[in-house]
């Protein structure tokens, strides 16, 4: 016997807070995560014949906020502290394999730990660690572009790299006994 359309939702709602740990990780705003969220339940709603039974439905609704989370991101472009959209698939791709994750739970309190952490740093420092790490650029490019000298880049990569580590330790504990 098939899943009707009260299944389907029900069953989606269960995931509702991995769902929600994804999307803030993807677009860095506890309040844009919620929309998404919210978007995709009601696309879930509407389209719920489209799930096919037998196959997972996590990850069909996964990828439903995946897609309203680009959309979102598409819509807020225009400001500064957007990532863009390759970060964000980069983002996606590592947390959809922790979300499928048995220990799961623990990367995705340790995500958010970090996004909270991320969201602290001054735009020249995000600007580095973007570039290091989405977009692949050397610390000898990164030095150009900031008119710093390849040494003060490596320095500021690694001075973030440990405040970031502290940061995300002092964080733990406060996402962990968050509701």
């Amino acid at each position: 016997m098939g899943m009707g359309q009260d299944d389907v939702v029900k069953e989606a709602f269960r995931h509702r807070d991995a769902l929600f740990h994804y999307a803030i990780t993807l677009v860095r705003d506890d309040a844009l995560a919620e929309d998404v969220v919210q978007d995709a339940f009601l696309v879930v709603m509407r389209k719920w014949e489209e799930f096919r039974p037998g196959t997972n439905l996590f990850r069909w609704v996964r990828e439903i906020v995946r897609n309203k989370c680009f959309e979102a991101v598409r819509s807020r472009r225009r400001r500064s502290t957007t990532l863009d959209e390759a970060l964000l698939a980069q983002v996606a791709a590592v947390m959809e394999q922790a979300v499928d994750d048995p220990e799961g739970e623990r990367q995705r309190l340790r995500a958010t730990a970090l996004r909270r952490c991320l969201s602290y740093l001054s735009r020249p420092h995000a600007e580095i660690l973007e570039g290091f790490y989405a977009e692949s650029a050397s610390c000898e490019d990164l030095a150009r572009a900031q008119n710093r000298s390849v040494n003060a880049v490596r320095l500021v990569l690694s001075r973030l790299r440990r405040q970031l580590a502290d940061c995300v330790s002092r964080q733990l504990p406060l996402v962990e006994g968050a509701p």
